[in-house]
């Protein structure tokens, strides 16, 4: 029986119970590209044009990801180890630098005044309030409204809170993932698996190999602006929150220098 972290939901976990394939979604590793390529799937080949057929009508998420019956959830965590579950991790020191850059620095950047009430609502009340009452606590940088928060002050923001229990944009993947406690056929590196993680996970579903191919092959949803994020400094900073991460997916602990 898996017993689900805080990090767990139904909405970011896909399950296909004729094949008993399952697949966690992770946050900041295309989440929004899986989602459409399944529901994309579903449609064309199997014929589905209501991805989730009609469950869970209230929510918007079920026109845009195939969402599974409740049974099949409780299924899954019942007997987990029915399931060939896989994932996606991506570099630990590019999913933070991602998620710093796509939250707060792209945030600062909306608006040619820089203000703070150009960031999105839930950013701005959840998490750059907090943020920015921490800098100015230690007397870091980003602690005045409408500054940027710089990349060193977040991640020491983010290590000020404890491990399983920070946003999961910045969680360790092990956490979200919940790697501790379930066991996965597959974690498939972005970087260099990820052609053929997407093969595995289609085939049981019956999707043809040339059409993932070629949706693979297309620009996905890149970002407007250009960041550098790591020096030796932040890279310093970034080395605890990533150093479980690192060892677990098998990547370098210099492999902040390709961000």
């Amino acid at each position: 029986m898996l017993r689900p972290n805080r990090h767990f939901s139904p909405f970011k976990l896909f399950l296909h119970r004729e094949s008993r394939t399952a697949v966690m979604l992770n946050p900041k590793v295309l989440t929004t590209f899986t989602r459409d390529l399944l529901a994309e799937g579903y449609r064309l080949h199997l014929g589905r044009t209501d991805p989730s057929e009609g469950r869970w009508p209230m929510l918007n998420v079920a026109r845009r990801f195939p969402l599974a019956p409740l049974r099949d959830y409780l299924d899954f965590v019942l007997h987990p180890d029915r399931y060939t579950t896989h994932a996606f991790v991506r570099n630990p020191y590019g999913r933070l630098a991602s998620a710093w850059k796509n939250k707060f620095f792209d945030g600062h950047h909306r608006s040619p005044q820089h203000l703070d009430s150009a960031y999105a609502r839930s950013i701005r009340k959840y998490r750059l309030a907090p943020l920015r009452a921490f800098a100015r606590a230690q007397g870091l940088e980003g602690g005045a409204p409408n500054t940027l928060v710089p990349f060193d002050t977040f991640l020491r923001w983010v290590a000020s809170v404890p491990e399983g229990r920070r946003d999961h944009h910045w969680e360790p993947q092990t956490q979200v993932l919940m790697t501790d406690r379930l066991s996965y056929a597959a974690v498939w590196r972005i970087e260099d698996q990820l052609q053929d993680g997407f093969l595995a996970i289609t085939r049981p579903l019956g999707f043809p190999e040339d059409w993932v191919i070629d949706k693979l092959a297309r620009p996905r949803n890149t970002s407007k602006t250009q960041a550098r994020a790591y020096d030796d400094q932040t890279a310093a900073l970034a080395l605890p929150l990533c150093g479980g991460d690192l060892q677990a997916f098998g990547y370098a602990a210099d492999s902040w220098t390709a961000y």
